[in-house]
């Protein structure tokens, strides 16, 4: 059987029930240490998948670092230490490598999270594998299935920038990359909705992803379609390109923002509640689909 009739979360299973045992999907692992939980997770980006060689190399660094520290910043944590596995062609021009470098660290630096090393290989493409590890206090973890009934549902910044920019990219718009690329971990904004939220999730893969995995029992994420904040990029697209913007904004994912849900605002947009009415709804009908995945068959259609 081929991944590309699975899908990443098949996959995942698959892998878990060869192991002989089932883990929650969560952003990060984690450990008990005592009075608090060490935080670790692992992210990775490829040539041909993520990003291209002539692509801005500082701003592929940036990314990559944003992307790894994003997750712990799902879990409400603080990031310690970062190490990174890196392969390159042989071919390879040592100032990529410089410019990406300097760009990781101006997201790690900012954060004041130091780099510890990793490994470097030779490979026929390029590619980044990060660790990020961190910490978060018990009584303020979050975890995705950590839904309460009656909650709102908050988001922390616009959606569908990314998506834009991917399909400008693809229309042959070289500036489309930069808006792929940017992106930000949200450490500050979780550390805040952490005082009160104890359910989170980055939008890796996009809105509708969220809706997937955030849930519990017979409940999870009502959303109003409409409620959403959304790029004016994600609007200029749609619109010249005939890509639904529902796509762009729900279904594309790459925004790494923060999905919570909470008693109260803290910070970001309310965009809907959580009850037994699952799903994003547009004009009183669900929106079709369960976010990005890796693998899927169904994402042959738009060419990502």
């Amino acid at each position: 059987m081929k991944f590309s009739s699975l899908g990443e979360r098949e996959i995942i299973d698959k892998i878990w029930e060869i192991v002989g045992k089932k883990e929650n999907y969560d952003d990060c692992v984690y450990l008990d240490r005592g009075n608090y939980y060490q935080l670790i997770t692992t992210d990775f980006i490829g040539e041909g998948t993520h990003f291209i060689e002539d692509w801005n190399a500082k701003k592929i660094g940036r990314f990559f670092a944003a992307i790894n520290l994003s997750d712990i910043a799902a879990m409400g944590g603080k990031p310690e230490i970062f190490m990174a596995s890196m392969f390159f062609p042989k071919s390879m021009d040592l100032e990529f490598l410089e410019e990406f470098i300097k760009g990781m660290l101006e997201i790690l630096n900012e954060f004041k999270v130091p780099y510890r090393g990793g490994d470097l290989k030779e490979s026929g493409i390029i590619g980044f594998s990060g660790i990020a590890i961190g910490n978060v206090e018990k009584n303020r973890m979050m975890l995705r299935n950590s839904v309460n009934k009656g909650e709102g549902v908050y988001v922390t910044g616009e959606l569908g920038k990314q998506a834009a920019g991917y399909f400008l990219w693809k229309n042959g718009i070289g500036e489309g990359s930069n808006y792929i690329l940017d992106v930000y971990p949200r450490i500050r904004e979780g550390r805040e909705i952490s005082k009160v939220a104890r359910a989170c999730m980055d939008l890796s893969d996009g809105l509708a992803s969220a809706v997937y995995f955030m849930k519990k029992d017979n409940y999870g994420l009502n959303i109003d379609f409409d409620s959403l904040p959304i790029h004016k990029l994600a609007y200029e697209v749609s619109e010249d390109y005939g890509i639904p913007l529902e796509y762009l904004t729900t279904g594309f994912g790459g925004e790494y923002e923060l999905v919570y849900t909470s008693s109260r605002k803290i910070l970001g947009k309310e965009i809907g509640v959580v009850d037994d009415k699952i799903g994003i709804w547009k004009n009183g009908k669900r929106i079709e689909g369960e976010g990005y995945a890796h693998f899927s068959k169904a994402l042959d259609k738009v060419g990502r």
